[in-house]
């Protein structure tokens, strides 16, 4: 057991980690207070996947309260805020793990982001902002070219982001005047990085490769379909993102944001653009987490909880921030993808399944233990 969990289960909180997709569930044998809480554990169905409905259910409220030993405090994670969670936490008097939901709102919102990347002079794609019309997507493909990028303000597993050069077609997605980004689609590498920005300070992930365009995981050329570790990235592109990293997450910290986080990137002609945002636990934590552990790292995720909690835990910022240039954090996972863009298989090992980092070419093999094919 580390440092770090021995002074985690010497705490007077009992987590509880609400989990409503098992994808994104996460194994830590040695934190004694650490319980995940999905419907299957309590009993119950959910007419939808989502936390607050999970964490305001009767069975849940008494299964927290019956499971909480006397003297503790029942601290709930979520994977993702929200209004309903911050809600039942004040009501019971429970330390909710997890920013305000409206903040968690203002940073996924991916207009409101690029306007925001805009007023702080950070790198993005080049892009407008308007309302979905014939004219302005033809506007569009005359600035940018045919096949256009276009986004709209909130989405989950990439159903928010089109690729397409066909006003008609995508008009059947999309309703007229909504309120739209359009982008030109570019050529290159999507990178990602997971933080965790404490009262302490910042630390930061190495780059890690984000796979897309893999036609057997997904139709959706935009969605992502696994991650890895190392990125293969150069150390000028590595530069570029430690740099964007800092100065965004002073960003964060202008507007009271505390805890784990997530940022996209996209790499075209070595220069280095800034996608979006994921403020709060990201698709790829629970792995993470268990390559950090891997390759001896206390885990962002545990500063994660702390960073909600009167801790005195120190972070030494110059050793923990060592693992971003660290060769020995390896793992890749890939993940299979309904036609709705929900997570149906995964598989992950502490291996590189693209060593040349282009996650068009993992070895048949690997997919294979996704796919569950012999190819």
């Amino acid at each position: 057991m580390t440092k770090i969990e021995n002074y985690l289960n010497t705490l007077p909180y009992h987590f509880y980690f609400l989990v409503v997709d098992n994808f994104l569930d996460i194994n830590l044998p040695n934190l004694t207070n650490f319980v995940s809480i999905s419907p299957k554990t309590l009993g119950i169905q959910l007419e939808q996947k989502n936390s607050g409905r999970l964490l305001s259910h009767p069975e849940c409220i008494s299964f927290i309260k019956t499971h909480t030993p006397k003297g503790l405090t029942p601290a709930i994670i979520p994977f993702k805020p929200s209004p309903k969670i911050d809600l039942v936490c004040q009501q019971n008097g429970w330390v909710n793990i997890s920013n305000p939901s409206k903040l968690n709102r203002f940073f996924e919102d991916k207009i409101l982001f690029s306007k925001l990347l805009d007023e702080h002079f950070l790198p993005q794609i080049p892009h407008t902002i308007t309302t979905f019309t014939k004219d302005n997507f033809a506007v569009a493909q005359e600035q940018y070219g045919s096949l256009l990028v276009v986004q709209t303000h909130f989405g989950w597993a990439g159903n928010s982001s089109h690729l397409s050069d066909d006003f008609s077609s995508l008009s059947t997605k999309i309703a007229i005047d909504t309120p739209i980004k359009i982008s030109p689609f570019l050529t290159g590498t999507s990178l990602i990085n997971n933080c965790c920005l404490t009262p302490q300070g910042l630390v930061q992930s190495p780059p890690g490769l984000q796979y897309t365009g893999i036609s057997a995981l997904s139709k959706n050329p935009l969605a992502t379909t696994g991650r890895q570790w190392p990125s293969h990235s150069g150390s000028n592109i590595n530069d570029q993102i430690k740099k964007i990293t800092i100065n965004f997450s002073e960003v964060l910290k202008s507007k009271g944001y505390l805890g784990f986080f997530g940022l996209d990137f996209f790499v075209n002609e070595d220069k280095v653009f800034l996608l979006e945002c994921n403020p709060r636990l990201t698709a790829s934590f629970s792995f993470y987490t268990a390559i950090e552990k891997n390759s001896n790292y206390e885990p962002l995720f545990f500063y994660h909880l702390l960073s909600f909690l009167p801790s005195t835990y120190p972070i030494n910022q110059i050793e923990q921030n060592r693992r971003f240039t660290d060769s020995t954090i390896v793992g890749s996972e890939i993940t299979l993808k309904s036609e709705e863009g929900n997570t149906i298989k995964k598989y992950n090992a502490f291996i590189d399944f693209a060593p040349e980092g282009d996650p068009t070419k993992i070895d048949q093999i690997v997919l294979s233990e996704v796919l569950n094919e012999v190819i």
